[in-house]
């Protein structure tokens, strides 16, 4: 598989146990160490409900999204387990038009997961 950034072919450590298994990272180790994920977590109330916010990084990304979408699936196992009654939504880009939209909407408890944000 490339590296979506770089376009170089990501490269893994095969032994008996992980031989068959599907690769599904689609960013190098090299490109990881320049651009690495540094995720923060918000509460935010918005209209009488909750939303729970994760940015997987502060400063915007001017790559391909696809070369992170592997990491969202850790915040989809945490959804599925523990705020399974919330709404799930996944954005590449938040920005304040979207954060008031969401706030307008009235949707209830939400569970936001975003690649970076605008704000």
């Amino acid at each position: 598989m490339l590296c979506r950034i770089c376009l170089k072919k990501v490269r893994t450590q095969r032994n008996l146990t992980n031989l068959l298994s599907f690769e599904t990272h689609h960013i190098c180790e090299s490109c990881y160490t320049k651009y690495p994920i540094l995720p923060r977590f918000d509460v935010i109330p918005i209209d009488g409900y909750i939303m729970k916010y994760h940015v997987m990084s502060v400063r915007p990304l001017n790559h391909d999204p696809v070369a992170y979408m592997s990491f969202y699936e850790h915040y989809i196992r945490l959804f599925l387990k523990t705020h399974r009654l919330d709404i799930l939504l996944l954005f590449d880009l938040m920005d304040s038009n979207t954060l008031s939209l969401l706030d307008s909407l009235k949707l209830g408890n939400l569970f936001v997961v975003t690649l970076y944000e605008n704000i």
